[in-house]
């Protein structure tokens, strides 16, 4: 009877143990445990046969394997909420934005700061400014994704309407020098062509306001200026630089060189004259002449390259209740370390969505492949296109000129402000689309924002902010 009684609670222990890892946790796959790894993606039509060959591949040289699971684009930021409030079982998940701190210490992330030394390939694939800037306490909670980790950003324009007007990129420097060839090709184009082509959500316009703010606090209505040492946190509404970049916005709403319906579509139109880019330039003819159906671009730098906290957030978490958090460790050291993994990731199934024509070069055979290649590891080891520029030299080159922001690595918390900050949020989103697409006036409009702002909290924030940042500095 007793053999029984035991039998029945070892068996017990195995169910729950089974139940508490849920979601694939511990599936094997010919023996060798299988990690699951979350990114923000389409699916890919041919992804299980892609996955198959990943796992051919990386199962003998690590005795790990990998399944690929996606959050939509659509969805992404709901999706891992509900998993972390519901705790869901998952191993690694890419993720994009500041929402890493608030995950690291609510303990949803394995704190792997201790495990680091024993993946050398990783650490050392990763510069060590990159490490610092995920630092919370001292303690390191996701792998970096080394990519255009420093910020640069361009003013993207079509290039056809730049000789036509004979627009000097290289002298702009200014509002008024935006303004001076913005209204050359309105006038010549015509009242129903817009050079700025805007919506709800669209980013066009943020590189007028975005010339020397570091706003890497959450709210971009408040930040550091890039040029200041002592690291005052700014009241933007209350800064007359850019209150005058709103009424650019303004006069250029009312004069028809920004589309009229700005602030209430939501996906923007293509064409116009120019587009705003974070990026490099290899980019641009690809990303923006196809999409915008223009023939080339060319492109002028506003600012940059600069290191800021925010510029760094991408990167692979792994979960605090991972079973597998040492193999994760492992696998993520492999994307970064091995071409040939890298470029099956970055490239689709060899044979069929591309074929190397060196072993560092590739040409592409089909064009269905979509996993986003600045979500997954580091640029830097992966083929290039034969017969064209390596983007990646380009990249790292941007990367090793940037010059770092006074407040990088710094981290705002909001808890001792969080119910200012969920009654302002709401607030400074109802005004911010009709600031920034010019729909609004912004004389009017600042005035009525701040007022709904402060009495909802908004200087305890600002004041919260700066006391941190003071007591931060002290510790460099």
């Amino acid at each position: 009877m007793k053999k029984r009684i035991l039998f029945f609670a070892v068996a017990l222990v195995c169910l729950g143990t089974a139940a508490f890892a849920g979601g694939g946790a511990q599936k094997q796959s010919g023996g060798l445990p299988t990690v699951q790894w979350w990114l923000i993606s389409d699916p890919p039509p041919n992804l299980a046969e892609a996955q198959k060959a990943i796992n051919d591949y990386i199962g003998p040289k690590i005795g790990v394997n990998v399944e690929i699971k996606l959050f939509s684009w659509a969805d992404n930021n709901q999706r891992q909420t509900t998993m972390l409030n519901s705790g869901e079982y998952w191993d690694i998940w890419t993720a994009l934005g500041e929402n890493y701190y608030d995950w690291a210490r609510r303990g949803f992330l394995a704190d792997i700061t201790d495990s680091l030394p024993k993946y050398p390939g990783l650490t050392q694939a990763i510069p060590q400014n990159l490490w610092d800037g995920f630092k919370l306490k001292n303690r390191v909670y996701a792998v970096p994704t080394y990519k255009d980790s420093s910020a640069t950003h361009y003013v993207i324009w079509d290039e056809a309407l730049v000789r036509k007007y004979n627009i000097d990129l290289s002298s702009m420097k200014t509002m008024a020098d935006y303004d001076k060839a913005l209204r050359a090709i309105k006038a010549g184009e015509g009242a129903r062509f817009y050079p700025i082509h805007d919506a709800k959500s669209d980013t066009t316009r943020v590189f007028l306001f975005m010339l020397d703010y570091d706003s890497s606090f959450g709210m971009n209505n408040f930040g550091v200026k890039f040029s200041d040492p002592n690291g005052k946190v700014i009241n933007y509404l209350e800064d007359p630089e850019w209150i005058s970049y709103l009424r650019y916005f303004r006069r250029w709403y009312q004069d028809g060189i920004i589309n009229p319906d700005a602030n209430v579509i939501d996906s923007t139109p293509t064409g116009g004259a120019l587009r705003y880019g974070q990026g490099w330039p290899l980019a641009w003819d690809d990303n923006y002449a196809t999409s915008q159906g223009w023939q080339r671009t060319v492109f002028n730098v506003i600012w940059g390259p600069v290191y800021t906290t925010n510029s760094i957030l991408a990167y692979n978490t792994i979960s605090a209740n991972s079973r597998y958090k040492e193999e994760s460790l492992k696998f993520l050291e492999l994307v970064n370390t091995d071409r040939k993994l890298r470029d099956m990731l970055a490239y689709g199934v060899e044979g069929k969505d591309f074929a190397y024509v060196t072993p560092t070069t590739y040409r592409k055979l089909s064009s269905t492949w979509n996993l986003p290649i600045f979500e997954q590891g580091t640029f830097f080891i992966i083929s290039t296109l034969d017969g064209a520029s390596s983007p990646w030299d380009e990249v790292k080159q941007l990367n090793e000129q940037a010059r770092v922001s006074s407040i990088y690595g710094f981290v705002f918390d909001r808890t001792s402000v969080q119910n200012e900050w969920a009654n302002c949020e709401p607030v400074w989103n109802r005004y911010k689309v009709d600031l920034f697409t010019g729909a609004g006036d912004p004389d009017t409009l600042i005035p009525q924002c701040l007022t709904e702002l402060k009495a909802n909290g908004y200087d305890k924030i600002l004041a919260e902010a700066q006391r941190q940042l003071d007591e931060w500095r002290k510790t460099k």
